[in-house]
């Protein structure tokens, strides 16, 4: 059996896309147990984020950097890294278990060997997971909009949902290019979990990126600029922007934030891209073994 290369068609992508979300949705309908997790792993958060709030103050160099002062910002901010970070799982995860539970099928082949196009079937799975975790986002969100006193103001929702639907696609574009990495390096797991504590942590989802420098000048500036290289970082700072308003510190300009967030994602879908064409290079030398 040869290895086919499909370019992107889009009628047929969209079908691809739609059988691939139409078999996710399906399995999740059957395996109730898994929505029951995500919504015990979002209480829990939500929990946690409030004995934060309670037990912790943000120290006067931090909330210089940031803007936020009282415990009531402190709940909000970590309840919109919670929120947000949902949405950074099916980015890591999605694509990884559906080629691993592929493999393990021995399924994956017939992927590579009928006229399918495989971006479209890297996308269905984090497409799914999104829509499901967007039914978990939504309360949520508006528990933030609630403690905020902006649930009626039209302007905050409508630009906190687009910075949410610009996390969605900045997430797609990391699911591709860590779906590649799965279909090269076996057994990648230990790096999804890697990659998920790094944007969890390091990109803001619960410690102000601002605050860094403050922590230690050299180790600090390292991380914060490190952390400039992955879109999530503007991600849960622009949410926290349109939440909190102009009192909240940004790390960059509102919009360069929106430019380096549209940059960084085209350049992780050109390097998936790019590694997709390796993978099946390889599979036509080595054979479909490597998968």
């Amino acid at each position: 059996m040869s290895i086919q290369n499909v370019g992107f068609n889009i009628k047929t992508g969209f079908r691809v896309v739609g059988i691939g979300i139409k078999r996710d949705l399906t399995n999740i309908r059957r395996y109730k147990a898994k929505l029951i997790g995500w919504l015990l792993s979002m209480a829990i958060g939500m929990f946690t984020g409030y004995l934060f709030s309670v037990l912790f103050e943000l120290n006067p160099v931090t909330a210089g950097e940031t803007g936020i002062n009282t415990a009531t910002q402190v709940f909000i901010f970590f309840i919109g890294g919670v929120a947000i970070g949902t949405f950074s799982d099916s980015a890591l995860w999605a694509p990884l278990m559906r080629i691993n539970q592929d493999i393990h099928y021995g399924t994956l082949e017939a992927v590579f060997v009928t006229p399918s196009n495989r971006v479209a079937y890297l996308l269905s799975p984090t497409i799914s997971d999104s829509f499901v975790n967007l039914i978990f986002f939504i309360p949520a969100y508006i528990i933030i909009m609630a403690v905020n006193g902006t649930l009626t103001n039209l302007y905050v929702i409508g630009t906190t949902m687009l910075v949410v639907f610009v996390t969605i696609l900045s997430m797609m574009a990391f699911g591709l290019f860590f779906a590649m990495i799965a279909l090269l390096i076996r057994k990648s797991q230990p790096i999804a979990l890697f990659l998920s504590m790094l944007m969890q942590f390091l990109c803001g989802a619960y410690v102000p990126v601002q605050a860094y420098a403050s922590m230690k000048p050299v180790l600090g500036s390292i991380l914060k600029y490190f952390a400039y290289c992955f879109p999530y970082t503007y991600c849960y700072d622009l949410f926290r922007f349109f939440i909190f308003g102009s009192q909240y510190h940004t790390l960059l300009p509102v919009w360069v934030e929106f430019l380096v967030l549209g940059v960084t994602s085209i350049a992780f879908v050109i390097i998936a891209g790019f590694l997709l064409k390796l993978v099946e290079r390889k599979a036509k030398n080595v054979g479909l073994s490597i998968l």
